[in-house]
C-alpha cells in the first residue's frame, strides 16, 4: 500500500520541526509548504490525502485557503485539519467550515499523531467507499446493457434483472455507509462536529418557531490526558466509546448528542427546561461515576464535568456554545465530577 501523503502548511519553523519530528516515523510521506500558493502548487502536482493547515499564514486566510483546496480536490477524498493557537474558541467554532478536525497549539505530540492517524483512517474509508460506488455504478450500467441483448430470452432477462437488483442494493448500501462516515464520529458513534453544528441550527430554528425551550449540555471527561498517558490511547478510546454508547441509548429519540472535541461532547435537549436539563445531567454524571473500566489490568473509574445552559432567543449558536462551555469549566474549577448551570 503506498504511503499516505501529508501536506504540512506551516510557516513557523519551530512548529514545523515539531510536526516533522512527531510524524517522521509514522509511515507518511511528508510534504511541506510555507504559504498558500506553495500548498496549491503541491496539491496540483501530486496526490495529497491529509493537509495540516496552520492559521496565521502570511497573506492568507486559512479558512478561505481550505475552501480553495477542497474545491480543487473535489473529485477525491481529502482530510483537512486546522492547526491553531487561538484560546477564545473562535477557530474551533469555525473549523467545521470545510475542515474535518482541529488541533490546538502548542501541540501535544501524542494528540498530533493520534488525530493524524484518525484522519488517515477516515480517508481510507472514504476512498474505499468511493471506489465501491464507482464499481457498482459501472456494473449496473453494464448489466443494463447486457439485459437489452437478451430481451428475447425470458429466463436470461429475469436473471439479468435480478443481478441489477442486487447491484442496486449494494450501491445503496455503499451510499449509506458513505453518508454514515460523513455524518457520525467513527469512535463514539455520535454526530461529528460538522453534523452537530448543522443540527444545532435546526433545533434553534425549531425552538424559535414553536416557542419551546431548548437546553444544551457540554460534557468533558475529567483528567482525560492522564488516562491516555497512564493507560494508553486504547483505554481512552474505550472510555469515549462507552460515553457514546450510553448517550446514544439513554437520550430521548428527539434529543441529539455529538462529539464536540477530543474528550468533549455536546448534547441538545429539545423542548427541555433548565431544571429538566439539570436532572438529566446529574443522572448521566452519576451513571458514569459508577462505571468501572479495566485498563492494563487495573480497575479505572472515570468522572465527567457538565455545563448546562438554555438557549436565549436572539443569541448566536457560537454564543450559546461558549456559555455552556464556560459553565463546564466552572464545574472543573469547582473540583470536577459535578454539574454547573450557566
Amino acid at each position: 500500500m503506498p504511503a499516505t501523503n501529508v501536506l504540512i502548511v506551516e510557516n513557523n519553523a519551530e512548529d514545523l520541526a515539531l510536526i516533522d519530528a512527531s510524524l517522521r516515523n509514522e509511515g507518511y510521506l511528508l510534504l511541506r509548504a510555507t504559504c498558500g500558493d506553495d500548498a496549491l502548487r503541491i496539491i496540483s502536482q501530486q496526490e495529497v490525502q491529509i493537509v495540516l493547515l496552520s492559521v496565521g499564514l502570511p497573506g492568507t486566510d486559512a479558512f478561505s485557503l481550505a475552501r480553495t483546496i477542497r474545491g480543487v480536490s473535489r473529485a477525491a477524498p481529502l482530510q483537512l485539519i486546522l492547526l491553531s493557537g487561538a484560546n477564545d474558541g473562535a477557530d474551533v467554532n469555525r473549523s467545521f467550515e470545510g475542515l474535518d478536525d482541529f488541533i490546538r497549539k502548542p501541540f501535544d505530540m501524542h494528540e498530533l499523531r493520534a488525530r493524524t492517524r484518525a484522519a488517515a483512517t477516515r480517508w481510507q474509508s472514504q476512498a474505499t467507499l468511493l471506489k465501491e460506488r464507482e464499481f457498482y455504478r459501472i456494473a449496473v450500467a453494464e448489466e443494463e446493457r447486457l439485459s437489452s441483448l437478451v430481451l428475447d430470452q425470458n429466463q436470461s432477462l429475469k436473471d439479468a434483472y435480478e443481478k441489477i437488483r442486487k447491484l442496486n442494493e449494494e450501491l445503496e448500501r455503499a451510499n449509506k455507509e458513505l453518508e454514515q462516515i460523513a455524518t457520525y464520529d467513527s469512535l463514539s458513534g455520535l454526530l461529528n462536529r460538522r453534523s452537530l453544528f448543522t443540527r444545532l441550527d435546526v433545533e434553534i430554528e425549531r425552538s424559535l418557531r414553536l416557542e419551546v425551550p431548548l437546553a444544551g449540555l457540554m460534557v468533558d471527561i475529567d483528567r482525560f490526558k492522564g488516562i491516555n498517558d497512564r493507560y494508553g490511547h486504547p483505554c481512552g478510546d474505550m472510555v469515549i466509546r462507552e460515553i457514546g454508547s450510553r448517550l446514544h441509548g439513554g437520550l430521548r429519540k428527539y434529543d441529539y448528542a455529538g462529539r464536540y472535541g477530543g474528550e468533549e461532547f455536546f448534547i441538545i435537549l429539545s423542548n427541555s427546561s433548565a431544571s429538566q436539563a439539570l436532572g438529566i445531567s446529574e443522572r448521566f454524571r452519576s451513571d458514569m461515576e459508577g462505571v468501572s473500566f479495566s485498563c492494563s489490568g487495573e480497575a479505572l473509574r472515570v468522572t465527567i464535568s457538565i455545563g448546562v445552559s438554555c438557549y436565549r432567543p436572539g443569541e448566536s449558536r457560537e454564543s450559546w456554545i461558549e456559555r455552556t462551555d464556560q459553565a463546564m469549566y466552572q464545574a472543573k474549577q469547582a473540583g470536577r465530577n459535578r454539574v454547573v448551570s450557566a
